[in-house]
């Protein structure tokens, strides 16, 4: 198993002071936006309806009281008349023709000395009259009302008068003809006078049944006619809910939300995909740039054995070459004085240009094995760094078929983010080339985050359930140039073991073990 011990936890807080791209999942605060923007629109539209059919109402309501009224006052003004003229008895009276002239006067009675009222209603009713005139001083009578016939929608009215009173029966339904009247008969709203406990039924309106059902009353208009002797209240109601809203605008706003959102959440997606690979761009070049600082340094180690080796054995043959020629300069082979200052000088220049070539190698090294040089360390979210690198990944990880997650949870950690960035992106991705090489079915990949025995450390496990790795690669895994992989460069790992350390961690590599002991199944972390 591989565990990455990355440097000191510092307080949670300081994650203000960076903060990693979104994390992935936002489609479902566009639909919430999206719904959000449809209720508040729809809300509004059915608002505005609901406020046009309300005045509406309320303007049809003002008419058919204007008129109800202005009709109970002619009935009055009528009643005055006859009282004043007082027509004489006679087979040909005026006042029977009233209703024929009005169809909501249905019957005219008279009552004098001679010819008393034959309905005690009628008889207390002009009595009232007479006392409310002496009540006022002499001034003008007023009619009186009577005989309320609510079950038939009729009343009298009564005038006392001298030498005569009158009285006339009205059918409250026909006060206002139907081609004045602003409502339909048979339309939504329910019409009544009512007197008290009375109430006499102009327009009955759809039944209960067929009444909407609402969370309110609906609409309602109640208000006094403006006739003293016709004291009735007109009152109006329409139901109304859910089934009057204009639907079809409802809809429409629908469709339109829907349009939008899908468009806004497109154009977002495009965006992520466009900042998703902006990122693993920047991935990238720092990757490359990495490799080629390990590459380097790899080179730097291979060739400064050889090199060594070459100027030890240089300088061995400059000790060996005296020798070999005698005290004087001459061997076995003659004077080779000339010659053999020759190759002394020669061999001088080799060990001097192998020095030199060493020289230039470990100051390569040391220029490219610096890694932090220029490297801003501040606190970061190691869980949410984790998150953010599998949504970099997470086409590819779709492609391939392979289910990732992040679980655990650690304090922040002081670092650079890009090196934690790169650590994290190339474990993931040997892991990802694992499963595929080996066809792992239902590859899944599980980055585990855990406190360290070190309060200020912090541990991160990259496992796979991929076939892991033989017991004579483990050793090996973090030597540069060493690959399993055809076509690898053997340089990933060793990186990320470089820039571990750099952040003051290590990283180590390891199969899965079984919790009794064994090996678990075909894993590695």
């Amino acid at each position: 198993m591989s565990t990455a011990r990355l440097l000191p936890a510092t307080p949670a807080a300081a994650l203000t002071r960076w903060r990693p791209p979104p994390a992935p999942g936002r489609g479902v605060v566009w639909v919430m936006g999206g719904l959000l923007l449809l209720m508040l629109g729809a809300a509004a539209i059915v608002r505005w309806d609901i406020s046009m059919r309300r005045e509406a109402f309320a303007a049809d309501a003002r008419i058919a009281h204007r008129l109800l009224s202005q009709r109970a006052a002619q009935l009055e003004a009528v009643l005055a008349t006859l009282a004043l003229v007082a027509p004489a008895r006679g087979g040909d009276e005026p006042a029977e023709r009233l209703p024929a002239l009005w169809p909501a006067v249905l019957a005219v009675q008279r009552s004098d000395a001679d010819h008393p009222w034959s309905d005690a209603v009628l008889a207390e009713a002009e009595a009232q009259s007479r006392a409310q005139s002496r009540a006022q001083s002499g001034s003008a009578r007023h009619a009186v009302l009577a005989g309320v016939d609510a079950a038939r929608g009729q009343y009298w009215i009564v005038l006392a008068g001298h030498p005569a009173s009158w009285a006339l029966r009205v059918d409250a339904r026909r006060l206002v003809g139907a081609e004045e009247w602003p409502l339909s008969d048979t339309g939504p709203v329910r019409v009544w006078l009512a007197r008290g406990d009375e109430a006499l039924l102009l327009y009955a309106g759809p039944s209960q049944s067929e009444q909407p059902a609402g969370l309110t009353q609906g609409f309602t208009f109640a208000m006094l006619l403006a006739t003293p002797g016709q004291p009735f209240e007109l009152h109006l109601h329409r139901a109304t809910g859910p089934a009057q809203w204009p639907w079809a605008w409802l809809l429409a706003w629908g469709a339109a939300c829907a349009a939008a959102t899908a468009a806004l959440w497109a154009l977002q997606r495009a965006r992520s995909a466009q900042r998703r690979q902006a990122d693993l761009m920047r991935l990238a070049q720092a990757a490359r740039l990495n490799t080629l600082g390990e590459l380097a340094a790899g080179l730097a180690h291979e060739l400064n054995q050889p090199l060594a080796a070459v100027l030890a054995s240089t300088r061995a043959a400059q000790r060996l070459l005296p020798q070999a020629g005698g005290a004087d300069g001459e061997g076995e082979h003659g004077d080779q004085g000339g010659d053999g200052a020759a190759l002394r000088q020669a061999l001088s220049l080799a060990a001097d240009q192998a020095r030199r070539a060493s020289d230039v190698l470990t100051r390569l090294r040391r220029l490219v094995q610096d890694p932090t040089r220029g490297a801003a360390l501040q606190p970061v979210g190691l869980q949410a760094l984790c998150s953010q690198m599998l949504h970099l990944l997470g086409p590819e990880l779709q492609r391939r078929g392979v289910t990732a997650s992040v679980s655990g949870q650690v304090g922040a950690l002081h670092a650079d983010p890009v090196m934690l960035e790169q650590i994290v992106h190339n474990l993931v991705t040997n892991a990802l080339q694992a499963l595929e090489q080996a066809g792992t079915p239902a590859p899944r990949i599980e980055l585990r985050l855990q406190p360290a025995a070190d309060p200020t450390q912090a541990q991160l496990r990259v496992c796979d359930n991929g076939p892991g790795l033989a017991p004579e690669h483990l050793e090996r895994v973090f030597e540069p140039f060493f690959t399993t992989r055809a076509g690898g460069l053997g340089l990933g790992l060793p990186l990320c073991q470089t820039l571990a350390q750099t952040l003051g961690g290590s990283l180590e590599a390891r199969n899965a073990v079984a919790p009794g002991g064994g090996v678990a199944g075909p894993s590695w972390c």
